[in-house]
């Protein structure tokens, strides 16, 4: 992971992006090398996917146990039944399906302009 991390941020240096167009570039390339007929090879690249969308939402519930420490028990019981985990599993999918689709575009335009193998 540190590797990786490196890579990243001498890769963004290079070419004048930032880490996060970088790991999007790098998501749509490996979709595109993904085997989606393979069932573990795309959980495993879903499920990356779906980790970096999930960083708000680890960032969000950080913040909630922060901020627990403050409040009174029903006050806190209130901001916590605003945000259940049904929710943010909906949304996980729907934002996965959402950026899959438009990988996928890219990936066609990339096609007719790069041959990929």
């Amino acid at each position: 992971k540190q590797w990786y991390q490196r890579r990243v941020a001498i890769t963004a240096g290079e070419h004048k992006i930032t880490a996060i167009q970088v790991r999007k570039i790098y998501e749509i390339l490996r979709l595109r090398a993904t085997d989606v007929s393979d069932s573990q090879e795309y959980r495993k690249y879903r499920l990356d996917v779906k980790r970096r969308i999930n960083i708000p939402f680890l960032k969000e519930k950080r913040n909630f146990e922060k901020l627990s420490k403050f409040l009174k028990k029903d006050e806190f019981a209130a901001v916590m039944n605003s945000k259940s985990a049904e929710n943010q599993q909906e949304f996980l999918q729907k934002s996965y399906k959402e950026l899959e689709f438009e990988y996928r575009k890219v990936i066609e335009r990339l096609s007719t302009h790069i041959p990929f193998p």
